[in-house]
């Protein structure tokens, strides 16, 4: 799974918790939707998106 985040995300002093919650998080949604077995293969990338290309209903976010 790709999740697109915005990029500022990544400078906050709690970056490094909030990407490791997303990513267990993340991964336990999906086990839990297609078992836990595929659980090992299971593989969450968090993309780094700039305001200036981030779109929430269909409008820029800047």
């Amino acid at each position: 799974m790709i999740l697109g985040v915005r990029a500022g995300v990544f400078d906050r002093p709690d970056a490094a918790q909030i990407t490791a919650r997303l990513g267990t998080g993340l991964t336990d949604a999906i086990t839990r939707v297609i078992g836990d077995d595929l659980r090992a293969g299971t593989m969450v990338e968090l993309v780094a998106s700039p305001p200036e290309r981030t779109f929430v209903g269909g409008n820029l976010t800047v």
